[in-house]
């Protein structure tokens, strides 16, 4: 090989200044602009600009190159690069290792520094990767990742410490330009004692087109082969290609890391043959062939996993009106894409469009004067999706994915208009568990917004946010809120929508590694699909107007089954005031969330039925049954009764009539009322979900003034009440209401004599303050009970609910189920009005009382006791479960 020299003139290159007056500075070769206020060229101060030479690193880790050398065939290496406080790492496994345990960061005396859970996602799981992220690295860890002194650990599956290979983190020849990578391993480990390993840094050169192949590596030489040993690197091509070989002289070689440096070349299609996974590399030791290490050459050992956000392109110039004019005068659309490159160089991409009449879809490079279609995905797409693969990708277009020069490109066609996005590496955090993203867009606002959503095992809620387009007012960078929104109209309504803020007045395009603790309730509805995620665009200098929000609804993440609702059923001790705990038994317990609602039922006949709607039974033509939340209820008819002596049931119904009455059997004479069909003339309690058969309402099937069969339907009158609602109770087996029994008021204090006010009487209002400051309870703003008093809670459907017994105590309200005997019976018995089971023979019964006990709680475990306190009492509700009554 005989090297050349080639000389360009750069100045050929330089970038197009767009100031009158362009200075030369000193050293430099191009003409730049001299901000205004600054009158010496040099003197200005330059923008704060995040150095990324020296922030790429590479580890070796095998039983050589750990801290303790350990006898293991188990080798891997990894990519890690810092930006800003976040470590991004990338561990290629050998070929069939299962994924590790955990990856620890150590120091060099083996302290660990911080340790992370190895969660494959499903974009490396086909490349036999890991990757991941260390979001917030300490500011003295960054300083000792920079002076080389951290190393890093991978754990077996089963987190044996005796197989944990480790490494320390360097930078190696190579590493930030870096187009290749290869993972050598053992040909033969049979004459081995300690397992020897390697990987290949491989980029390229531009110009020649000629291959710098940087090799970390040990394990490879004799014994007694420590000086000047001579390595042999040959590249071995598919298809029955001739191998190429070239050797070079290590001065001295090392147990745990060696370091050689070759320039090499395939020939003319070497690039693409590397591009596609088509090359393996062999390497080993002139005087040890034994010891060789080999391995298949890939793309470079990254996560490789990258993104776009697809919105209308921002203008190139300020007075570019044909851009500016494309995306104010209509509609806009919005998009993203998803691209992963696998081990062969295959393009997987992923592309979803929302909002936008695509007439193409198209995967170009962009190129400083013309941009190249590298692939036209416009006969995949479909209904807004384009998915498929990109097999036969060049090395420019490897190149340019690399390099950030490749974009996804959707077009209007008549109009011109177009939706642009390029694709970057994607930051591999825990959001990104999730298989897509959250599009938020909106029709008024020329931007974008993909968030990805993803929830931990531990109920944590991860976020990463990209946003792309034009910011309103001009602004360079937007400026924005991020909100989550609740709007649960049908899977479970019970409860209220909450809204919560998730980021604040945040300035930019991207936030990686975001989370927040929701609650229960907040993630089912997460899961359920009835959440949506807003984007606020907040106004600028240039424009003070509120502008709209990108918004988008959350479908398709995964939400651990512990954390849903209704998946904890640990009680809610309520304590009483002065005391930290409560003992179990003397408190009134509060369950935690309701179960959620399903909306639909299933029957055995794997028919699905809406919520709320109700059929005649198929196995029983007298039986009705409705769908209530997810469950099935089935009643026998109710039949309206008849007064006539011979009344009988005619053949195909379940309710009797009389003789001789009204009744046409008439197949269009029918009425109909929730799948009850009723004959002219019939008379019938309707079927109502979810309560089933009203008795206290009647329905007939009548004519109308046309002629045409119709319900009418009417309640049974019910005597008027001198009361109002509230104090009006539900009589058992009837349909009319009665007053309940009015309470006794207590006479109103008068003035004691000797007073100032003697002879004058307290108002009401008054009378209502001192009781409060004496330390009363005031319940939903209407009842008030003196310190002190006790009482029972009044539910709506029985009245006064003597099972449970209130206390007023220093404005804090505490209630207590009836504390029942211990029972030693066989035969039991609870009547309904009852609040204990009983013994069918009374001698048989060790009675503790039957009276709420008041005492002081033992210590136990208390959850949440500040944030559960009994907030009703005289008019809430309780729930018997058993023999545990929950206050509501």
């Amino acid at each position: 090989m005989v090297a050349r020299v080639r000389c360009r003139n750069v100045k050929m290159e330089c970038p197009k200044v767009t100031c009158r007056d362009p200075v030369l500075l000193p050293g430099a070769c191009c003409k730049t602009c001299t901000p205004e206020g600054f009158g010496v060229p040099g003197d200005e101060p330059q923008e704060p600009v995040e150095e990324l030479t020296g922030r790429d690193f590479a580890v070796l880790l095998n039983g050589r190159t750990s801290r303790a050398p350990m006898t293991t065939s188990r080798v891997a290496t990894g990519r890690l690069f810092l930006r800003k406080k976040t470590l991004h790492f990338s561990f290629l496994l050998e070929s069939g290792a299962p994924p590790p345990a955990s990856i620890q960061f150590m120091s060099g005396t083996g302290d660990i520094l911080e340790q992370l859970e190895a969660q494959p996602t499903p974009y490396e799981a086909t490349n036999n990767r890991i990757c991941g992220a260390w979001t917030r690295v300490p500011k003295q860890y960054r300083a000792m990742l920079l002076d080389e002194k951290m190393w890093v650990a991978i754990s077996p599956p089963d987190d044996s410490q005796e197989d944990t290979i480790s490494g320390q983190l360097a930078r190696y020849v190579g590493v930030d330009t870096e187009v290749f990578s290869a993972l050598l391993v053992p040909v033969s480990t049979a004459n081995q004692t300690l397992g020897g390993g390697g990987t290949a840094i491989i980029s390229v050169d531009r110009k020649t087109d000629s291959l710098h192949v940087s090799l970390v590596f040990n394990g490879i030489f004799a014994e007694r082969e420590t000086h000047n040993a001579t390595l042999v690197v040959e590249l071995l091509p598919e298809r029955g290609l001739d191998p190429v070989t070239d050797s070079v002289v290590l001065p001295k070689v090392f147990s745990d890391v060696n370091r050689a440096e070759i320039m090499t070349t395939l020939g003319d299609r070497s690039l693409i043959r590397l591009t596609r996974g088509q090359v393996a590399m062999k390497v080993w030791s002139k005087a040890a062939p034994e010891l060789a290490l080999e391995g298949t050459i890939t793309p470079r050992a990254t996560c490789n996993v990258f993104s776009a956000v697809l919105s209308i392109p921002v203008p190139d110039a300020e007075n570019d009106e044909a851009s500016v004019r494309t995306y104010v005068s209509s509609p806009h659309g919005a998009g993203w894409a998803l691209l992963t490159l696998s081990n062969n160089g295959t393009f997987q991409y992923q592309v979803f469009v929302k909002g936008f009449d695509v007439a193409s879809l198209t995967l170009e490079t962009k190129n400083r004067r013309r941009d190249r279609i590298v692939d036209n995905l416009t006969p995949f797409y479909r209904d807004s999706w384009a998915n498929g693969s990109y097999d036969k990708p060049t090395y420019s277009d490897l190149d340019a994915l690399l390099r950030g020069k490749l974009e996804i490109v959707v077009s209007a066609g008549e109009n011109d208009e177009e939706l642009r996005g390029m694709l970057n590496p994607l930051a591999v955090t825990e959001a990104l568990r999730s298989p897509q993203p959250v599009l938020l867009s909106s029709p008024e606002v020329p931007m974008a917004a993909t968030v990805w959503v993803a929830v931990d095992s531990a109920c944590v809620t991860h976020y990463d946010v990209m946003v792309a387009g034009q910011p309103p007012g001009g602004a360079v960078e937007p400026f924005w809120n991020l909100i989550l929104r609740e709007n649960d109209e049908s899977w479970d309504p019970r409860h209220e929508n909450t809204q919560v803020d998730l980021e604040t007045q945040v300035e930019g395009r991207e936030l990686f590694a975001h989370s927040t603790q929701l609650s229960r309730l907040s993630l089912s509805r997460l899961g359920a699909g009835v959440s949506y995620l807003d984007l606020v665009l907040l106004p600028h200098e240039n424009n003070s107007a509120q502008q709209p929000s990108l918004s988008g609804l959350v479908q398709g993440v995964s939400i651990p089954s512990n954390c849903l609702l209704g998946s904890d059923h640990h009680e809610v001790i309520i304590p009483d005031r002065d005391s930290d705990e409560c003992f179990y038994g003397n408190c009134v317990l509060q369950p935690a969330d309701p179960p959620p609602i399903n909306n639909k039922c299933i029957d055995e006949d794997k028919r699905v039925f809406e919520d709320g709607s109700s059929w005649q039974s198929p196995a029983n033509v007298c039986s009705m049954c409705m769908c209530t939340r997810g469950n099935i209820i089935c009643q026998d008819v109710v039949c309206h009764k008849v007064e006539c002596e011979d009344a009988y049931t005619p053949p195909d119904q379940c309710c009797q009539v009389c003789p001789g009455g009204n009744a046409v059997s008439e197949e269009n004479k029918m009425c109909e009322l929730n799948n009850q069909k009723q004959f002219l003339g019939a008379k019938w309690h309707p079927f109502l979900t979810p309560k089933g058969f009203d008795k206290c309402v009647s329905c007939a099937c009548v004519l109308n003034s046309n002629g045409q069969p119709v319900v009418n339907c009417s309640r049974f009158p019910c005597p008027p009440l001198l009361c109002g609602p509230d104090d009006m109770e539900q009589q058992p087996d009837s349909c009319c209401a009665k007053c309940r029994t009015p309470r006794p008021e207590a006479p109103l204090p008068t003035a004691q004599p000797g007073m100032v006010n003697e002879g004058d009487i307290m108002t009401e209002e008054e009378q209502r303050n001192n009781i409060r400051r004496g330390g009363g309870c005031l319940i939903n703003n209407w009842a008030l009970y003196e310190n002190g008093a006790e009482w029972h809670p009044r539910l709506t459907s029985i009245g006064y609910y003597k099972c449970v017994t209130c206390k007023c105590k220093d404005s804090n309200i505490t209630c207590a189920n009836q504390h029942c005997p211990t029972l030693r019976c066989q035969a039991m018995v609870q009547e309904e009005q009852e609040c204990c089971p009983r013994c069918t023979n009374e001698n048989s019964t060790i009675n503790h009382g039957h009276k709420a006990q008041w005492r002081k709680p033992h210590r136990t475990s208390l959850k949440n006791k500040n944030s559960n306190r009994m907030r009703n009492s005289g008019h809430g509700q309780a729930v018997n479960t058993g023999n545990k009554f929950y206050g509501g």
